[in-house]
């Protein structure tokens, strides 16, 4: 649809503040804004923002989370569920295709007695200096009753998301793995270097390798090939 076909009363609130913040705070879902202070380091996430649909399913307070910081998200979500990284997929709906993360997991509000099953999608909106991801955009529905009837689905989709993991790293040497692991950390060629007592050319070829056999294009999508993977 043209913009131009859009009736003028509805055209003029697309530019309205107000109008936005009333569909972001009473949409169905959750959407809320992650970010990894350390590049690379999954355990330096924290949740930096919030909708009021979030913060009423959550039951947290913004200082209650500010104060948890990289352990709100171990707290509320199930500890096997943090194990298995998101499926990435590449949305090619315009000329710039987007890379973004298809998970599910289990998490648990404040005071509750039990988990609950969430369907979540995310977005990489911000990369630190080195390339590596550093803010996502994330939006989560919840899918309980769907899941509670269907476990045998739950373990199909684990067990499928274990086997991919396995085979794509099948390709790489003990050697890659461990270069993987510590680009996925963001650290420099130089950093490999003197850790792995190998020289700088070296670990430029590696993460070159590494970068080729992931059949991705450059250090940020190798990084997130890695953290799909839980190389991180």
């Amino acid at each position: 649809m043209n913009i131009d076909e859009i009736p003028q009363s509805f055209r003029v609130r697309l530019n309205d503040t107000a109008f936005y913040q009333n569909i972001i705070h009473s949409l169905p879902a959750i959407i809320y804004i992650n970010q990894m202070d350390i590049p690379g380091d999954c355990n330096s996430v924290k949740n930096i923002w919030l909708n009021q649909r979030g913060y009423d399913f959550m039951k947290y307070s913004r200082e209650e989370i500010d104060d948890m910081k990289y352990d709100f998200q171990q707290n509320i979500m199930y500890a096997d569920d943090l194990k298995v990284g998101p499926i990435s997929y590449e949305w090619g709906y315009s000329d710039l295709p987007v890379l973004f993360f298809v998970g599910m997991y289990r998490i648990k509000p404040k005071n509750d007695t039990k988990y609950h099953w969430m369907y979540g999608q995310s977005i990489i909106i911000e990369y630190h200096e080195d390339g590596s991801p550093k803010v996502f955009l994330n939006v989560a529905f919840e899918i309980s009753e769907v899941m509670h009837s269907n476990n045998h689905m739950i373990d199909s989709m684990r067990e499928i998301a274990r086997l991919k993991n396995e085979l794509r790293l099948s390709k790489f040497t003990q050697r890659e793995k461990e270069i993987l692991a510590f680009v996925a950390r963001g650290k420099t060629d130089k950093e490999i270097a003197e850790r792995l007592f190998i020289s700088v050319g070296t670990a430029k070829k590696h993460r070159t390798n590494l970068i080729a056999k992931a059949e991705v294009k450059n250090t940020a999508e190798l990084v997130a090939f890695a953290m799909e993977c839980g190389v991180c």
